[in-house]
C-alpha cells in the first residue's frame, strides 16, 4: 500500500509543480500581452529598439563602462562562482538548469524593482547608482556565462519592458552570441544592445571562457494608460517577485563585512 501511495504522489507532484509555474507572477505577465501589443504591435513588434530614440539614458551606462567592468571584476574576486540563476529565481530553471547544469549561468542581481541585496552597494556602488537613474528601471544583474554554457530557447513573459545589454567580458575565441527570433547579435566588448525580449531566444556559447555582460530590464515606453497598467504590475513584483529574489541573494552570498574592499576607478558624468 505504502508503494502505491508513493507512486500516485510521485504522479501528483510534477502536476503541482506545473500548475506552480503557470500561477506563478512570471507567468501570470503574460496574460496582459495583448493589452501591451495595441502599443508594441503584437506580431509585427521590433525585436531590436534604438536606444536613442527610446531610453537615450542608458548612454550613461556604456559611458561608464570602465566602473562598471571594474565593479564586475569585484565581485568576480569575491565569491569565486556565483550561484545559478535559477538558484536566485526559480522561476527561469527551464532556460537556466534543465541543461548542461555542470556549467552555470549566474547572475549578481544589483536591484529588482527598487530593492537592492547588501551585497550589491558594497562591490557595485557606483554601478547601482547608475542603473537606478535608468527611467523606468525594472532590475539590473551582472550575467555571467560560464565557458561553454548555452541558454536553451525561451521567451520573457512580459512585453511590458525591453532589455538591455553591455557587454563587460567577451571571449575574443569563439564569442557567444544570442539569437532572437530569426536574428543575431554577437556581443563586443564595450558596445550594447537594446531588445524585446519576449520573442523566442537562445544563447549559443562554445567559447573557453567566461561571457559577462551588464543586464537591464527598463519599463517599455508606452502611452499612459499602458504605463500605469505597468505600473501595477511593477508594485506586485516588488512585493511578489523582488522581495523573494533579494531574500534569496541574502542568503546565498555573504554579508559585505566579510568582502573585500573592492577597487573603483572614477565614474564619468
Amino acid at each position: 500500500m505504502l508503494a502505491n501511495k508513493k507512486r500516485n504522489l510521485g504522479g501528483v507532484a510534477p502536476t503541482l509543480r506545473k500548475w506552480r509555474r503557470s500561477l506563478s507572477l512570471y507567468n501570470l505577465s503574460g496574460w496582459l500581452n495583448p493589452i501591451f501589443d495595441l502599443h508594441a504591435g503584437g506580431d509585427r513588434r521590433l525585436i531590436f529598439h534604438d536606444i536613442d530614440e527610446t531610453r537615450p539614458e542608458l548612454r550613461t551606462l556604456e559611458q561608464n563602462f570602465e566602473v562598471i567592468k571594474t565593479e564586475a571584476r569585484n565581485v568576480l574576486a569575491a565569491y569565486g562562482r556565483l550561484p545559478s540563476y535559477h538558484a536566485i529565481d526559480t522561476d527561469v530553471i527551464h532556460s537556466s538548469g534543465r541543461l548542461q547544469r555542470d556549467k552555470r549561468w549566474s547572475i549578481f542581481m544589483l536591484t529588482s524593482f527598487g530593492l537592492a541585496p547588501r551585497a550589491a552597494p558594497a562591490l557595485a556602488p557606483e554601478t547601482l547608482k547608475l542603473v537606478r537613474e535608468i527611467p523606468g528601471l525594472y532590475q539590473a544583474m551582472f550575467s555571467i556565462l560560464e565557458p561553454g554554457k548555452n541558454v536553451t530557447a525561451h521567451v520573457g513573459p512580459s512585453r511590458s519592458y525591453l532589455r538591455y545589454h553591455l557587454a563587460l567580458m567577451v571571449p575574443t575565441e569563439m564569442p557567444p552570441y544570442i539569437r532572437l527570433k530569426d536574428q543575431h547579435y554577437t556581443w563586443v566588448e564595450g558596445e550594447s544592445v537594446l531588445f524585446d525580449d519576449s520573442w523566442d531566444h537562445e544563447v549559443i556559447n562554445d567559447s573557453p571562457q567566461i561571457r559577462v555582460i551588464l543586464m537591464v530590464d527598463i519599463r517599455r515606453p508606452m502611452p499612459f494608460a499602458l504605463t500605469a497598467i505597468a505600473r501595477l504590475m511593477e508594485m506586485m513584483a516588488k512585493r511578489h517577485y523582488a522581495a523573494r529574489v533579494v531574500k534569496t541573494m541574502d542568503a546565498l552570498l555573504p554579508p559585505p563585512d566579510q568582502m573585500p574592499k573592492p577597487q573603483s576607478v572614477p565614474r564619468k558624468t
